[in-house]
């Protein structure tokens, strides 16, 4: 009797934990990763998407390349948005993506980012000026890699080079030093001013660039839910979340 009343037990204790690991997999958000440089933007689409399709999703914002460090280390995420091409095409043959379904979401351009009250109203005017300037990590954040290669092709690199008093992890921590007046000037993506409207202002660089900069995103191979991942990915062509980006000073693509 004693030996059933202890097997019993047993089958119950594995029947409680087998149950509560089902429900920890049924009550596990989805893992969306997502570039910096759409962080206002994202913001405001997710809980769109929450609401329409009755889900709630875990974001993690960060540099295109640290993002796509930490989906090849973690092997977990639904879907990835780098900020550039570049970062995307490297996920395309390392193999994490499913290159069926990259898709540019929007596009970006490079500017001088200034605190809104600034006397630089130039890439003269930065070049010749004594000014404490910042930029995005060169090699993991997109606009920091964009921005070097385009001085490089321009001839201002050396010139830029020894302004820059420090690289900030992604782009958003960038516009952050900006807004709160602790650089003279920035180097990064145009719509930092609709991050900040009172507080930071945008001047456009014509310089030559090395390709056109545009976020994409793609479902990662190891996504759990394919369907969901696809379905944000539409949504993000719906005529709200295009409305929103072009708001924020993104320029909309349907590619």
């Amino acid at each position: 009797m004693r030996s059933k009343l202890i097997a019993a037990f047993v089958i119950l204790a594995l029947m409680t934990v087998g149950l509560s690991h089902l429900s920890f997999q049924r009550n596990e958000k989805p893992l969306f990763l997502l570039n910096a440089a759409m962080k206002k933007a994202w913001l405001k689409i997710l809980p769109l998407f929450e609401k329409k399709y009755n889900v709630q999703v875990e974001a993690i914002y960060g540099s295109s390349g640290h993002l796509l460090a930490q989906l090849e280390i973690t092997k977990t995420g639904e879907v990835y948005s780098p900020a550039t091409p570049v970062y995307m095409e490297k996920a395309v043959r390392d193999g994490v993506v499913d290159p069926n379904t990259v898709t540019t979401v929007a596009c970006l351009r490079l500017a001088i980012l200034v605190p809104a009250n600034s006397p630089i109203r130039s890439l003269d005017d930065l070049v010749k000026g004594n000014y404490k300037v910042a930029m995005c990590d060169l090699k993991s954040c997109a606009v920091g890699k964009f921005a070097k290669q385009s001085f490089e092709m321009s001839g201002l690199w050396n010139q830029l080079r020894g302004k820059v008093i420090t690289f900030t992890e992604n782009f958003s921590k960038l516009v952050s030093l900006v807004a709160l007046g602790q650089v003279d000037a920035a180097i990064g993506w145009s719509v930092g001013h609709y991050w900040y409207p009172d507080k930071v202002r945008a001047i456009p660089l014509n310089v030559s660039t090395p390709y056109e900069p545009c976020i994409q995103i793609a479902i990662t191979k190891y996504a759990k839910n394919r369907d969901l991942a696809a379905k944000f990915i539409q949504f993000l062509k719906e005529p709200e979340v295009q409305q929103i980006l072009k708001e924020l000073g993104y320029e909309v693509v349907n590619k």
